[in-house]
């Protein structure tokens, strides 16, 4: 993941529910214990939409398909022969797509997914939820002031120690 890329992970929007209602944030342990665990059956129509999104990259793993650039906008989809385990996508704050983001939001809601950031924030299938995050990101703060980025991580390890 490079730095100026914001990343989501799909996760069952049920999964992302306590006691019945939504949550915002999960810790980093109650992510990993999620699986996303979409049967492959549906992984025809998961690639089909995926297609549509971004021009898929030659397969070069057994169970790891990739749409897209890696230093840009890309999809990673993990699998095996039961079950599709992990949608990551990662974009790219610097040159933001609107329709990649619609895109993934339609996905998500199509698969009654949410997503997942690495640090736990959960973000509702909509262009706005998303964007507003994206905006707010790490990421995005890079591609705003990349030295001032810098140097304020650098100030923070220093703290750090």
């Amino acid at each position: 993941m490079a730095v100026w890329q914001f990343v989501i992970n799909l996760i069952p929007a049920s999964a992302a529910r306590i006691a019945g209602v939504d949550a915002a944030r999960m810790s980093r342990t109650q992510l990993d214990e999620v699986v996303l665990a979409l049967p492959i059956a549906e992984a025809n129509a998961l690639f089909a939409k995926l297609d549509m999104l971004l021009p898929e990259k030659p397969r070069s793993y057994t169970g790891l398909r990739v749409w897209g650039d890696e230093p840009a906008d890309d999809i990673q989809v993990s699998f095996d022969e039961q079950f599709i385990e992990e949608v990551q996508v990662r974009f790219d704050v610097a040159d933001i797509s609107l329709p990649l983001i619609g895109g993934v939001c339609d996905l998500a809601r199509h698969f009654d997914c949410v997503f997942a950031t690495p640090e736990g924030a959960i973000i509702q299938p909509s262009r706005e939820a998303v964007i507003r995050t994206v905006l707010q990101s790490d990421a995005a703060h890079f591609v705003q002031d990349p030295q001032g980025f810098i140097e304020k991580a650098v100030r923070l390890d220093r703290e750090d120690r």
